[in-house]
C-alpha cells in the first residue's frame, strides 16, 4: 500500500528498531526497481516513507545511546522524511516547507535546516547527484535545459545555418580530377569513405598544395605527382559525424558533445538506402548564431 500507517506508527513510537530498518529497506529497493525500470510509480510517498523509516530506526538507536539527551521517535522520523525528501528531490526549502506544515511547529526549523542542507550536500557534491526527476529525465533523452540560449537553439534548424557550398571527392584524386573539382570553387570538400565521409577539407588547403606542388615540381623540373591523397597533404581537417536535415540547434550541440566531431554533414533519407547531404555545419556557426541573436 502507500504506507502511511506505517509511517503514523513509526511517528507514534509503535515499531521497533528491526521492523524500522527492514521496511525501510525494502521500500528503498521496491522504489529503486520501479524507477529503474521505468514504471509509473510515486516518487514523494515513497521518499516520505523510507525517510520516516529510517529515521525513527536512527531514532531509536541514539536513544538507546544517550537516552538522557534523546527526543522521541517522531521527532526523528520527521526529520528524516525531511532530509530524504530534499535529498532525493534536491529541493531543501519544499522539504523544510513540508516539515513545518505536517508539524505545524517552528521549532522543528533549525534542525530540520541542519539536517536538509547535510543530506543534500552529501547528495550533490559527495555523490554528485542531481535530482531524481531530472535523472529520469536525462535517460530518457529528453532535455530538462531551459535557459534564453537553449530555447533560442530549439526554434532554430540546422538547414537554416548550413554552409551549402561543399563536394564530395573521393580520398585519391589525379591531378585533373583536383583541378576540375576547384572549379566550381567549393568551400569544403567532404572526402569519402568507404562508409560514407571520413573528413571535411578546405578547398583552400588543396589549392594551396596544388600550387606549391606546382612550384616545387617546375623548380626540379618534375612532373606533378599521378595522384593526390587528400588525407596526406597539408591541410586543417576536421573530423565529421552525420546530423539530420532536421535537427535543431541544440540536437546538433548534443551531437558534438557525443561524438567529439568538429564538423557535421547535414543529410536526409531520401529514399531506401540512400542519404543525401545538403550541407556542414561547424561549432562556431552555431555559437556565432545565438551571438548574432544576442547582440
Amino acid at each position: 500500500g502507500i504506507g502511511y500507517d506505517t509511517v503514523n506508527a513509526t511517528i507514534n513510537g509503535e515499531l521497533g528498531l528491526w521492523l524500522l530498518l527492514s521496511v525501510g529497506m525494502a521500500k528503498l529497493v521496491i522504489t529503486a526497481l520501479t524507477v529503474g525500470l521505468g514504471m509509473p510509480s510515486s516518487i514523494i510517498g515513497p521518499t516520505l516513507f523510507m525517510g520516516a523509516t529510517i529515521g525513527g530506526a536512527m531514532g531509536l538507536v541514539g536513544a538507546q545511546i544517550i537516552p538522557i539527551h534523546a527526543s522521541s521517535v517522531g521527532f526523528y522520523a520527521m526529520l528524516g522524511m525531511g532530509a530524504m525528501m530534499g535529498a532525493v528531490l534536491q529541493a531543501p526549502l519544499a522539504a523544510l516547507m513540508a516539515l513545518m506544515e505536517l508539524t505545524r511547529n517552528p521549532n522543528i526549523i533549525l534542525p530540520g535546516m541542519l539536517i536538509i542542507t547535510t543530506s543534500n550536500l552529501i547528495t550533490s557534491e559527495a555523490f554528485g547527484k542531481k535530482s531524481l526527476f531530472l535523472t529520469v529525465l536525462k535517460s530518457q533523452g529528453l532535455s530538462y535545459q531551459n535557459s534564453p540560449v537553449i530555447q533560442a537553439l530549439r526554434r532554430v534548424s540546422v538547414a537554416a545555418i548550413m554552409d551549402k557550398s561543399i563536394l564530395r571527392v573521393e580520398r585519391h584524386l589525379t591531378v585533373e580530377e583536383a583541378r576540375k573539382a576547384l572549379k566550381s570553387e567549393p568551400k569544403w570538400l567532404l572526402i569519402e569513405g568507404s562508409n560514407g565521409p571520413t573528413s571535411l577539407l578546405p578547398a583552400v588547403d588543396l589549392a594551396r598544395f596544388m600550387e606549391d606542388s606546382a612550384e616545387i615540381a617546375a623548380d626540379k623540373e618534375e612532373e606533378l605527382p599521378e595522384s593526390i591523397d587528400l588525407m596526406n597533404i597539408p591541410a586543417n581537417r576536421r573530423d565529421i559525424a552525420p546530423v539530420q536535415y532536421q535537427a535543431t540547434l541544440e540536437e546538433a550541440l548534443h551531437e558534438f558533445e557525443a561524438t567529439s566531431a568538429e564538423a557535421l554533414y547535414v543529410q536526409r533519407h531520401v529514399a531506401p538506402m540512400i542519404q543525401r547531404i545538403y550541407g556542414v555545419v561547424l561549432k562556431s556557426d552555431i555559437e556565432s548564431y545565438y551571438q548574432y541573436r544576442r547582440s
